[in-house]
């Protein structure tokens, strides 16, 4: 009787302990997950973002649905100088990231921090695109006015070379009759 007592009280407190631990189950999936160390991801990323060939992951990252390899996947994005550095898709996973409560609080910092990294680096890229395009009109306008001057340049030459001709004919002019 004392064992099956035991059992009893075994298999309630099993069952207790179980729907216990399925509620803090249910608890934990409702916080944000921690992907431990981001900085990880990144030191990860600097060589798998030149090592890696592209994948068909690369294409549907937003249907991904762990936060931590989309995270990962937008370090690898973001390398600069990698063979397959993507900025624009690296920038909107990290959008889609920040409006999501799925990463801890220091995972959603790291992400803020290379979103606005990657979104300044965007901004300096149309900037220098901006000026590109205004040197070379610069360029431009100064090879037509190089012309211009030319031009210029070579009008006032046959002027002078015409006064020199003008001053030699008045010079012969005025010397026979002084004589």
């Amino acid at each position: 009787m004392i064992k099956t007592k035991n059992i009893v009280v075994y298999a309630i407190l099993t069952a207790a302990l179980s729907l216990q631990a399925g509620c803090r189950f249910n608890d934990i999936k409702d916080t944000p997950q921690s992907c431990t160390n981001s900085l990880n991801y990144y030191d990860e990323g600097q060589t798998a973002a030149n090592d890696k060939p592209p994948t068909k992951q690369d294409k549907a990252v937003k249907e991904i649905p762990d936060a931590c390899i989309k995270l990962s996947e937008a370090i690898r994005l973001s390398m600069p100088g990698g063979k397959q550095q993507d900025d624009e898709k690296a920038l909107l996973i990290l959008k889609d990231l920040k409006h999501s409560a799925t990463l801890s609080g220091s995972d959603q910092q790291f992400n803020n921090m290379l979103l606005q990294h990657i979104s300044q680096r965007q901004s300096l890229r149309e900037l220098i695109n901006t000026q590109k395009i205004s040197l070379k009109k610069i360029e431009t306008q100064n090879a037509i006015l190089r012309n211009q001057l030319k031009t210029i340049q070579s009008q006032l030459d046959q002027l002078k070379n015409i006064e020199v001709e003008i001053d030699k004919k008045e010079r012969s002019v005025i010397s026979p009759m002084s004589e």
